[in-house]
């Protein structure tokens, strides 16, 4: 088991760099976890309380580190169950979970959980913020790679808030880090972090395959895509609903 100081300290030192991230997710599976019951449950059946995310407004089950805390959001209106990580998210499979949601939370998707409970690990996501024109150049690619863009069409049906993805490169001309590859995806704007990170969750063998840096863009997909969509006349390499043929097309009724 890992004590609640060794799992105060992961949790610190994951909050100031991500890439203690891995580490600690994985201890969170043998440390003692905090969940919400209702009072009364129906015989036979475990219940845990939902609430809606601040974030996307989805339904998440939120998980506590510290039965303090735990104690405090229950404020005697539920019942609070202790359990061990692993069984906890075993017995949580398929649903949301927000991590101390009163204070530094994080959600964990149920594809990042089906993951940790899996093979121990969780793909992290490190967000990046693009200064300008000058700080980076999308272009072309002679062609996609096969397997990623057979990935995005097998993976992306699943995620819901995903309406289409476009594959480009990436130069970065500021920095010496070799070209990336760009996966641009379209969808529900509110919810693009929990989109990116469950379409990485999915396909992270594909990328360890491929051996190259992945960039992911989204963009609101009731709005125009980047410029340089048209510009380069991407086609995208996966598209939810086929768009309705123009009435010049061949075969248009």
């Amino acid at each position: 088991m890992v004590s609640a100081a060794e799992l105060e300290k992961l949790m610190e030192a994951s909050i100031k760099d991500a890439r203690e991230e891995p580490a600690f997710f994985r201890a969170l599976l043998d440390a003692t976890l905090y969940a919400h019951t209702p009072k009364i449950e129906p015989p036979g059946r475990r219940q845990f309380v939902m609430f809606k995310s601040p974030d996307d407004g989805q339904y998440v089950v939120p998980i506590f580190t510290d039965k303090a805390k735990a104690d405090w959001a229950a404020r005697g209106n539920v019942r609070v169950l202790v359990l061990r990580g692993r069984d906890l998210f075993d017995q949580t499979r398929g649903t949301a979970l927000m991590l101390n949601p009163n204070d530094n939370r994080c959600t964990l998707y149920p594809e990042e959980i089906a993951r940790l409970l899996r093979d121990g690990a969780i793909v992290t996501v490190q967000e990046w913020t693009v200064d300008g024109e000058d700080d980076h150049r999308v272009y072309k690619l002679d062609r996609a790679p096969k397997a990623l863009v057979r990935g995005l069409r097998s993976a992306l049906p699943a995620i819901r808030d995903v309406e289409v993805a476009y594959v480009a490169g990436l130069t970065w001309l500021k920095s010496t880090q070799p070209d990336s590859l760009l996966i641009l995806l379209g969808g529900e704007e509110k919810v693009a972090e929990r989109s990116v990170r469950t379409m990485s969750t999915i396909l992270y063998d594909v990328f360890q395959r491929l051996n190259q840096s992945i960039d992911v863009l989204h963009f609101d997909s009731r709005e125009a895509p980047p410029e340089w969509v048209d510009r380069f006349a991407l086609k995208p390499v996966y598209r939810r609903r086929p768009m309705k043929p123009h009435p010049s097309s061949p075969g248009y009724n």
